[in-house]
C-alpha cells in the first residue's frame, strides 16, 4: 500500500499504537472510493423498483406480451426484495424491512445462487434483456442501467473475494505465532474489533479489522463481505457466523 507511509509487517499481535495510524490514513478509504463510489444495494434497489415500473407501463401498453411482461415484474420485485438486509440498519426502514427480509430469506433457501453478489449480477442481466421486450426508449434505458450494474456487482464480486480471501490468509498466519487453535484465534480476534461489546461486528468494525490487516476494503466492497458473512441477514455479524465464514473454503468470487 503506497499511501502508507511505513510497511505493513505482518505479525502475530499488534500494539494499538502500530494499528491506530493506518486506522488513520483516511486515504486508503478514500483511494477505494474513488474506484466504488456508490453501494451496490442502492443501486440494485433503484434497478429493481425502476425496472418493475418499466414492466409495469409496458403491461398496460403492449399486452400481448404478458408473459414476458410479468416476468420482468416479477423479477424487478426479486431484485428489490433480495435487497431489503442491507437496510436494516437504516434507524427510520429497519422496521419495514423486516418482513421483507422474510422473504428474502425465502428466495435464497430456494436459490441460493441469489445469495451471491455474482449470481445477482447474473440476475440482473436476465431481467435487463427481458425489459426489451418492446424496445421503448424507456426499455433500452432499463436494459442499459442494468447491464451496467450486472458489470459492476461482476467487479465487485471479484476484488471482494480475493480480499476476502487475503484477509483469511494474514490472520492464518497471524495465528501460527500463537499458541491458540484457529477457532480460538478468531474468535478472540472477534472480540478485539467488537469495540462497543455487543457482540456482532458493524460495518465500520468490519473496515476497521480490514485496514488493520493491510487489506482495505471500499464501502461497496464492505457492504458486499457484510453480505457474505450475515449468513442470517439481520444486519449485524456475530461470532457464530464469523467463525463459520473463517471455516468456509475460500471462493474467487464472493
Amino acid at each position: 500500500l503506497k499511501h502508507i507511509d511505513q510497511p505493513f509487517e505482518r505479525r502475530s499481535t499488534y500494539t494499538m499504537d502500530e494499528i491506530s495510524p493506518l486506522l488513520d490514513k483516511k486515504e486508503v478509504l478514500s483511494q477505494c472510493e474513488k474506484i466504488f463510489y456508490f453501494t451496490l444495494g442502492t443501486l440494485a434497489l433503484a434497478g429493481g423498483i425502476g425496472s418493475t415500473t418499466i414492466a409495469s407501463l409496458n403491461l398496460l401498453t403492449d399486452f400481448t406480451n404478458f408473459p414476458l411482461h410479468a416476468y420482468a415484474i416479477f423479477f424487478g420485485l426479486v431484485i428489490t426484495v433480495l435487497e431489503a438486509n442491507r437496510f436494516l440498519a437504516h434507524p427510520h426502514l429497519a422496521e419495514y424491512m423486516k418482513n421483507a427480509v422474510k422473504f428474502q430469506m425465502l428466495i435464497e433457501e430456494y436459490a441460493r445462487l441469489f445469495a451471491t453478489t455474482w449470481g445477482r449480477a447474473l440476475l440482473y442481466l436476465f431481467e435487463a434483456f427481458l425489459l426489451l421486450t418492446s424496445g421503448g426508449w424507456m426499455d433500452w434505458l432499463g436494459f442499459l442501467y442494468m447491464v451496467t450494474l450486472a458489470v459492476f456487482a461482476i467487479l465487485l464480486a471479484m476484488s471482494t473475494g480475493k480480499k476476502l480471501n487475503s484477509l483469511k490468509d494474514v490472520m492464518k498466519e497471524m495465528s501460527r505465532g500463537t499458541s491458540m487453535n484457529d477457532v480460538e484465534f478468531i474468535q478472540k480476534k472477534f472480540d478485539d474489533w467488537d469495540k462497543d461489546n455487543s457482540g456482532h461486528i458493524d460495518s465500520a468494525e468490519l473496515r476497521d479489522l480490514c485496514i488493520a490487516c493491510g487489506i482495505p476494503l471500499s464501502g461497496a466492497e464492505a457492504e458486499v463481505a457484510y453480505n457474505i458473512l450475515d449468513t442470517d441477514r439481520n444486519g449485524k455479524i456475530d461470532k457464530k457466523e464469523f467463525v463459520v465464514w473463517w471455516k468456509t473454503q475460500s471462493r474467487a468470487w464472493a
